[in-house]
C-alpha cells in the first residue's frame, strides 16, 4: 500500500509508535481514527509524498502501536504524536486526521499550538459537542461511544468474542458496504481487531473521552488557535445533523473552513479524489499563509 515509504518503530516515553515515512517538503502527518490504522492513508499519503514529507502513524494502542502505561487519552496521544515528529526532526507540520485522530489534532492544537502550521478535521465535532447533542437518534447510531466506555472490562469481553465480525459491523454502521474497503487496508483492519492488546486500546480511548478527555476540554473551553484549519465531513455521516460542523469548530479554531463530502463516515476512503482536492487546496493555503474571511 505504501510503496517507496519506510517503516520503523519509535519508542516514546509511555508507548512505542509504529510509522512510516516517505516523500520531501514540508512535514505533514496524518492520522486515522478507530477501528483502524494508518492503513486508512493508502489513497492519499502517495499523491501527498509528491509535496510533503508524509508521516503516517498508527495512535498508541491501534494498529501496529503499543501503549505502555496505559494512558489512552487524547493529551497522551497528542504529546505521542509531537513527541514523534520532533525525533523525525520536525518541529512544526501541518496535520490531516480522521475521527480519534482528529480528536488527537483537537488536544495537540491546545497542549502543543507552536507544532502545528495548520490542521485538517475529518467527520467529527468536538467531543464536548457529542456528548452534548447526544440524544436517542444519535446514540443508535454512536453506540460504541457508552458500550466501549462501560468499564470492568465487559467490552474486551464481548469484541474479543468475535472481533472480525464486530469490526465489520461497526465499519458498514458508520460508512456502508466493507467492500469500501480497499483488500490490502481490510486485512491490516482485520488484523488489528483480532489482537486483544487494539481492542484493549479502543475502549480505553472511549472510556478516556467519556471521562478525562472532557475534563481536559471543559478546562479549555474559550481558547482559540488561530492556525488554517479544514473541516470536511460526510454528508451521509451523522456529523452535521444536530450542528453546523464549520460553525461549531470555529469556536475552537476562528479559521475553520470546509464541506461535506458525497460520503459516509470514512471519506478519505469514499471518496479520495474529493478530499485529496480539498486537503491540497487547504495545504497551499496554509503554506502560503493566507487568513480566510468569515
Amino acid at each position: 500500500m505504501f510503496e517507496g515509504f519506510e517503516e520503523t518503530a519509535v519508542e516514546l516515553p509511555g508507548a512505542r509508535i509504529r510509522v512510516r515515512t516517505g516523500g520531501s517538503g514540508d512535514p505533514l502527518l496524518l492520522l486515522h481514527g478507530y477501528p483502524q490504522t494508518q492503513a486508512m492513508w493508502a489513497p492519499l499519503a502517495p499523491v501527498l509524498a509528491q509535496s510533503h514529507r508524509v508521516v503516517l502513524a498508527d495512535l498508541r494502542g491501534y494498529g501496529g502501536s503499543l501503549c505502555h502505561d496505559g494512558d489512552f487519552s487524547f493529551r497522551a496521544m497528542a504529546a505521542d504524536q509531537v513527541a514523534l515528529m520532533r525525533h523525525l526532526g520536525h518541529d512544526r507540520f501541518d496535520l490531516v486526521a480522521h475521527d480519534r485522530g482528529a480528536r488527537t489534532a483537537h488536544r495537540m492544537a491546545l497542549d502543543h499550538p507552536a507544532a502545528l502550521r495548520s490542521v485538517a478535521l475529518l467527520d467529527i465535532l468536538p467531543t464536548l459537542d457529542v456528548w452534548r447533542v447526544m440524544d436517542d437518534w444519535l446514540a443508535i447510531r454512536y453506540y460504541h461511544w457508552t458500550f466501549l466506555a462501560q468499564p470492568g472490562g465487559l467490552p474486551e469481553k464481548l469484541v474479543n468474542a468475535a472481533p472480525v465480525a464486530f469490526l465489520h459491523a461497526v465499519l458498514a454502521g458508520l460508512s456502508g458496504p466493507v467492500e469500501t474497503f480497499a483488500p490490502e487496508a481490510m486485512a491490516e483492519y482485520e488484523r488489528a481487531a483480532a489482537t486483544p492488546s487494539v481492542v484493549a486500546a479502543w475502549c480505553g480511548d472511549y472510556r478516556a473521552a467519556a471521562g478525562v478527555d472532557l475534563e481536559h476540554d471543559r478546562a479549555d473551553l474559550g481558547r482559540q488557535v488561530d492556525i488554517p484549519c479544514l473541516v470536511l465531513w460526510g454528508s451521509r455521516s451523522v456529523v452535521a445533523h444536530h450542528l453546523d460542523p464549520v460553525a461549531t469548530w470555529r469556536a475552537w479554531f476562528p479559521q475553520a473552513e470546509g464541506q461535506a463530502v458525497e460520503a459516509g463516515h470514512f471519506l478519505a476512503e469514499e471518496r479520495p479524489a474529493e478530499v485529496l482536492a480539498a486537503v491540497a487546496r487547504h495545504l497551499g493555503r496554509a503554506a502560503r499563509g493566507d487568513q480566510i474571511v468569515i
